[in-house]
């Protein structure tokens, strides 16, 4: 009996352990799923937008109430269809690089290669080369992409075989633990520039190398970036001896260099392949003359992998040009002396949260620089000192080789007015069918009064191009390229302040690059015995314009608006000598600023004596200080609305009643009437990612994305080869059959506004975000924008082109905890002739055509045709101009872009999520009109609908994203009378994920609940 109590006892205890554990359990799970209940309801609505657009907003019109006969409601139409439009994109991402990707070196034609050739691909790069890039929620989650061998397949389509063991080895051998670091790490957090480059010891203890004989090498050579953070100047955060954590990342480290030596000493045809966006220091390959062929592969979008394949089989021939120009030691660079991790000091030496750079360098930037230098070595003026063009130059801006060879001859330039037109006739004289391009350069004369003035003038300046049809060999073409007077006045900041013009003898040349245009004038001028390489002068023409002296009026109205062109950027020139070719050795640009006690984990070069990188700071005063603080837009009259506050008007109109209406017409102001506080509020202060719908106006929701290389959402998912090896491709077709397609895309996916092209200049190869940019050069840059703005736009897509303006650094931009965004200090000539000009250039794209409805006198509505702006959208950036935050400054966003550009289309912020500097009331005062967030918008500013002043700045404000979104195509569909239908039993995704999680959460709950409660009262019954 003893024994049985005991066991009873025993059983019960252990059941009753059991209840409690369960009891524990199922509170556990309730609190868990209360928790998801509450955060569904309230962390999820705050982004709403952002989750229903990268799902797909759903909406629709219905037209059922409307008498549509006879008219056609589809403004923007498709060219394929979701079938069809795959190939197409396929395509066109091969055309992107095969004709961007760029031959370097080809040492006694080396390349192509026979096919049957086994490739061996060196370098743990080699396993993601060819891999889709992640798309932007992948980013910002940090989501791991899975490797996958993309090379092999596309190397045996193009005919090749690959080592298997080398492969094997770098994906799940002893190599696949060595991995780049990421660059950027959650858009500039952090930084993690590791090379972490397999060792040659590695391989060989496995193996490997061994399997190697009898093929050729490939070696990958790899730099990263990314969005936050640039290229370190030195490797001290990431390096761990002394020899590599001197270099900068832009050169091979040690366990590179073995590996190099490696192949150099072993095998006597290696090709290199560098995989960056930065134009790497290459000088040291001419220690390695086995590595006879190099080719420039920036990005492989989804398909360049496959035009690799075919470039190394001779398939494709390659054509493109470079960007940028390739220099031996990019840190002595004008640029560079003042590139990195600058922060300001108060009065008491301590260390401010505001962060600088100093433009020193003004408009000698990549070749405006190291040809301009190089010719007055040549003719001995300037000061240019020991200057050594091949010492500092391994390859010029516009370089690039071909598999065949060609001739150029009866060069003419002919004048029209002010149109200027250069043809010249290109035959192929080699053995294989290619394509070549034509670069036109200018020389402007560099007179007295420039000098007076600190007017800079560059050698040589790209005014144009035009690439070849495919040339069989024998075969010729005349190629012709224009350009305008305008593109020689220069702009006087000092002086006239404004855009001058000359006298004097212009130079206009044909050349193959940078160099040989150079070469080319100075052989022209009788100076050729002089030069480095021999000119040719039959590729010149002059130009004599008819103003004896210099033209202050001419040119000081704007080409497009003829309104005046002043000086709008005077305080942004700040304290600091800037570089004139009068005197470079005396101006050469230094530090600005001293070596602080803080280590820098910016990627500074190593500039203490201890061998520590240091931020370097200087200290400002309190009034620079107080600017810093201020939100003052600087306009200079701000003034209240002197009507009347009007909300909520019954006028009956509909935004698509304002499609191909003027922005002038009066009927805006009816409609602007009948707007909500809270249409203000939504629209102004909580556009990130797309703009609401607004039942007061019958407006649709807008859908924004994000990536230069296609859509983040909103399109079909495909990522295109970057803007870099687009720009490499100097093919303007193939940037307007981007931007068309770009448009195409989103009518199939539901984009309306795309954040994209950028276009800041590549001021030097450090920036983290090159690859998003097209080239160091501001013609170039402008011209491949333009193209795909237009493309876009024929297709009903506003391109909101960024970051405007001078963002050309990541590291301090503005965009994470702690940061206040970065001064930048420049002179106004270098702000409109190279990072103000591709803009520009946009603006003046042209126009598209636009369809509409035409609500006719007599009550009647027909299909009519109008003409509107290619570009609409403006993307506004983290950093100042001088003291000033860009996206707040009345003297860029009005007196510039409004007036003088006359741009009445929707300028947006970036990120002012983080930007916890941008103020939405100095930025609307400054001309913009709305902020890019998808949390809660009111930290900051809201908008206040009782405050004339808001009210009147806020009114202009919808009036730009009210015009840009009536002539898009997210208008398909709707005429007046439309009823906008949205999201399924009016839900869009973000509702339905909301209301699925939360009863689902309940229901759990329940079931929980349920099932305890059924648990206890059976154990009750048992007593």
């Amino acid at each position: 009996m003893a024994a049985s109590k005991t066991n009873s006892e025993s059983e019960r205890g252990g059941r009753s352990v059991k209840r409690i554990v369960g009891i524990v359990v199922s509170c556990m799970l309730a609190v868990a799923l209360v928790a998801v209940i509450v955060a569904a309801n309230t962390v999820l609505p705050k982004f709403n937008q952002i989750i229903n657009s990268y799902f797909g907003v759903e909406q629709s019109w219905d037209n059922s109430g409307v008498d549509t006969s006879g008219l056609d409601l589809t403004y923007n139409k498709a060219d394929y269809d979701r079938g069809s439009i795959a190939e197409a994109e396929k395509t066109l991402d091969q055309d992107i690089s095969g004709e961007g990707y760029v031959l370097l070196k080809n040492d006694g034609g080396s390349l192509p290669l026979e096919k049957g050739t086994t490739l061996s691909f060196v370098s743990g790069n080699s396993r993601d080369l060819g891999v889709k890039a992640k798309s932007m929620l992948e980013t910002t989650l940090g989501i791991e992409g899975g490797s996958t061998d993309a090379l092999t397949p596309a190397m045996e389509q193009a005919g090749f075989q690959v080592n298997k063991t080398l492969t094997d080895f770098y994906a799940t051998g002893k190599g696949k633990d060595y991995v780049m670091g990421p660059g950027s790490v959650s858009y500039g957090d952090d930084e993690d520039f590791s090379i972490n480059e397999c060792p040659l010891s590695v391989m060989r203890d496995a193996g490997v190398l061994d399997s190697m004989e009898g093929t050729t090498p490939v070696y990958v050579l790899k730099r990263v970036a990314g969005e936050g953070r640039d290229m370190p100047r030195s490797m001290y955060n990431h390096a761990s001896s002394a020899e590599d954590r001197a270099k900068s990342y832009l050169e091979p480290d040690s366990t590179e260099l073995e590996i190099l030596q490696y192949l150099n000493d072993n095998f006597d045809n290696t090709v290199l392949v560098v995989n960056s966006n930065a134009a790497v220091e290459l000088d040291w390959l001419a220690d390695f003359p086995n590595i006879k062929s190099v080719l420039v592969v920036p990005t492989t979008g989804t398909y360049g992998v496959e035009s690799l394949g075919r470039i190394l089989a001779g398939d494709i021939n390659p054509s493109g040009r470079t960007v940028d120009t390739y220099v031996a030691d990019a840190s002595k660079s004008p640029a560079a002396q003042n590139f990195g991790d600058y922060q300001y000091l108060d009065e008491s030496g301590n260390l401010t949260k505001y962060n600088y750079v100093s433009y020193e360098e003004g408009i000698y930037v990549g070749y405006r620089y190291y040809e301009t230098r190089y010719e007055d070595s040549v003719l001995g003026q300037g000061s240019a000192g020991d200057f050594t063009y091949a010492d500092e130059v391994c390859y010029p801006f516009g370089f690039g080789l071909s598999y065949t060879t060609f001739d150029w001859t009866n060069f003419s330039t002919s004048w029209s007015g002010k149109t200027c037109t250069a043809t010249v006739t290109v035959a192929n004289t080699g053995d294989v069918a290619g394509k070549d391009v034509v670069e036109l350069y200018a020389q402007s004369p560099y007179t007295d009064y420039d000098r007076a003035n600190g007017v800079e003038k560059p050698a040589v300046e790209l005014v144009g191009y035009a690439k070849t049809k495919l040339l069989e060999p024998g075969e010729s073409q005349e190629v012709t390229v224009t350009f305008d007077e305008s593109q020689l006045a220069a702009y006087d900041s000092e002086g006239a302040g404004t855009w001058v013009l000359d006298a004097g003898t212009y130079y206009v040349t044909a050349a193959t690059d940078a160099h040989a245009a150079a070469n080319n004038v100075l052989a022209a001028k009788a100076a050729g015995a002089k030069t480095d390489a021999r000119g040719n002068a039959s590729l010149v023409d002059t130009y004599v314009p008819a103003n004896a002296d210099v033209d202050v009026t001419t040119y000081s109205t704007d080409t497009l608006t003829g309104v005046a062109v002043a000086n709008r950027l005077s305080d942004a020139r700040g304290d600091v000598t800037y570089l004139t070719r009068a005197d470079w050795e005396g101006t050469f640009p230094t530090h600005d600023g001293d070596v602080t006690s803080q280590v820098s984990t910016w990627g500074n070069e190593i500039n203490g004596d201890d061998g520590v990188s240091y931020t370097y700071g200087k200290v400002a005063s309190a009034d620079l200080l107080a600017q810093l603080d201020s939100t003052d837009s600087g306009n200079p009259d701000v003034k209240a609305w002197e009507g009347e506050l009007t909300y909520g008007a019954e006028n009956g109109l509909e935004l698509i009643d304002m499609r191909g209406l003027s922005y002038d017409d009066a009927k805006w102001d009816q409609l602007l009437d009948q707007l909500t506080p809270e249409d203000y509020d939504a629209a102004i202060s909580h556009a990130g990612y797309g703009t609401k719908a607004l039942d007061s106006i019958n407006k649709p929701a807008g859908t924004d994305a994000d990536s230069t290389s296609g859509w983040s959402w909103g399109g079909t998912g495909m990522t295109f080869c970057n803007p870099m090896t687009v720009a490499q491709a100097w093919n303007q077709e193939i940037a307007y059959r981007l931007g068309n397609m770009i448009g195409n895309e989103s009518l199939l996916g539901g984009g309306t506004g795309w954040y994209a092209p950028a276009m800041n200049i590549h001021r030097t190869p450090y920036s983290g975000r090159n690859g998003e940019y097209f080239s160091e050069d501001s013609f170039l840059s402008g011209a491949m924008a333009s193209q795909e703005v237009r493309g876009a736009a024929e297709k009903g897509v506003y391109t909101i082109m960024k970051h405007f303006a001078f963002n050309e650094q990541e590291n301090h931009r503005g965009d994470r905890n702690g940061q206040y965004s970065m001064a930048t200090w420049m002179n106004e000539q270098s702000a409109r002739e190279l990072y103000l000009r591709p803009f520009e250039m946009c603006m003046k794209a042209g126009d598209v055509e636009l369809s509409y409805v035409r609500q006719n006198v007599d009550g009647t509505q027909e299909n009519a045709t109008t003409k509107i702006r290619a570009c609409q959208g403006v993307m506004t950036s983290f950093n100042r101009i001088g003291a000033t935050w860009a996206g707040g400054s009345y003297d860029l966003i009005t007196g510039i872009v409004r007036n003088e550009w006359g741009f009445d289309g929707w300028i947006l912020t970036d990120n002012a999520d983080t930007g916890v500097f941008m103020n939405g009331l100095q930025m609307i005062e400054a001309g913009a009109d709305a902020k890019l967030t998808v949390s809660d918008p009111t930290a900051l500013w809201s908008f206040d609908s009782a405050d004339a002043t808001q009210y009147g700045y806020a009114r202009e404000a919808m009036h730009h994203l009210l015009y840009v979104m009536a002539n898009s195509h997210v208008m398909n569909g709707a005429v007046h009378g439309s009823v906008y239908s949205t999201g399924t039993a009016g839900m869009q995704k973000a509702d339905m994920l909301r209301w699925g999680l939360t009863g689902a959460g309940v229901v759990s709950v329940g079931v929980i609940l349920g099932i305890n409660i059924a648990l206890e009262l059976r154990r009750r019954r048992r007593g």
